[in-house]
């Protein structure tokens, strides 16, 4: 939380610097050092999610195939913007051109995560249904690693999460949340 709450601080600030730049050109100078710190805290936030994904994946196998009936598997993908080992040079290269459009293009804040069932990511060719058993895989394992971190189970609280899931998905889902105090809202019985 600290590196990034740093580097989100030093994304602003350097963002702003590259808009005051085209003003003032002798404030140049001073991007290098915007520019290392953004390295410094973005590297340890590549670090850390390349790990803490690598973390939900043992969970969320599991989950998702007992929420499927075994039917489908699910793997989360991290998709960095840029390398570890890369970073600082791509963030160099792309000077020019940060310059010009006045923002960052190379850094952490442009990461994704995908979520890949059965060899299709799910953002673009999953069904409605599948997106919403993907992000109910994901809910169900921060559960554990909050549980697993803290020794507690926190409350679940899904909003309408049944009317997007057909009846064994359903059944499924509330199997799954035995033992775990949830409130559910819902238009239907």
């Amino acid at each position: 939380l600290y590196n990034l709450t740093k580097y989100k601080h030093v994304l602003k600030q350097r963002n702003e610097l590259l808009k005051q730049i085209s003003i003032n050109s002798e404030l140049l100078d001073t991007l290098d050092i915007w520019t290392s710190q953004l390295v410094q805290y973005g590297s340890y936030i590549i670090r850390a999610r390349k790990e803490f994904v690598e973390k939900l994946n043992g969970y969320i196998k599991t989950i998702h195939k007992s929420l499927t009936g075994g039917k489908e598997t699910l793997d989360l993908s991290y998709e960095p913007n840029v390398t570890l080992d890369s970073f600082g040079r791509e963030l160099a290269m792309s000077e020019k051109r940060d310059l010009f459009a006045k923002t960052t293009h190379v850094g952490p804040h442009r990461d994704d995560l995908s979520f890949v069932s059965d060899d299709k990511d799910l953002r673009k060719y999953g069904s409605r249904g599948q997106q919403r058993t993907g992000a109910l895989s994901l809910k169900l394992t921060e559960i554990h690693i909050v549980e697993e971190k803290t020794g507690e189970k926190p409350i679940l609280l899904l909003d309408d999460v049944l009317s997007e899931l057909d009846r064994k998905r359903q059944n499924f889902l509330l199997e799954h949340i035995k033992g775990i105090q949830t409130i559910i809202t819902c238009t239907g019985l």
